[in-house]
């Protein structure tokens, strides 16, 4: 496998990783974004959680999406914890074993 595939399903990963933590789907507007990031950090806010040890690491977790979403900025954070947060999904929306998937992804993420 390339290096290009490789960062090209750990992208599609995150972003999909990123959509479930903040609670919105793909392709989602920057207002619903900001919106649902909104929300997701008033529900895992460590103050709001103070018995979940975790809280802090989630509630990072919530700004790394929102700034992969809204910003396009990655976040080697999020591609650490993904297998670790409930809900990812697991199925595959491109294969990217082709280059129709290639270019679906591409599409996907710059138009």
């Amino acid at each position: 496998m390339t290096n290009s595939r490789k960062r090209c399903i750990c992208d599609l990963k995150a972003r999909r990783a990123a959509c479930s933590i903040l609670g919105v789907a793909e392709g989602e507007g920057k207002k619903t974004i900001k919106k649902a990031y909104r929300r997701a950090s008033l529900k895992y806010h460590p103050d709001h959680n103070p018995d979940d040890k975790d809280a802090h690491k989630r509630f990072l977790l919530v700004k790394c999406a929102y700034e992969l979403l809204a910003k396009d900025i990655p976040c080697d954070m999020l591609l650490d914890e993904i297998d670790s947060w409930s809900g990812v999904p697991e199925d595959e929306r491109y294969e990217l074993d082709n280059l129709w998937g290639h270019f679906l992804w591409w599409r996907e993420k710059f138009f």
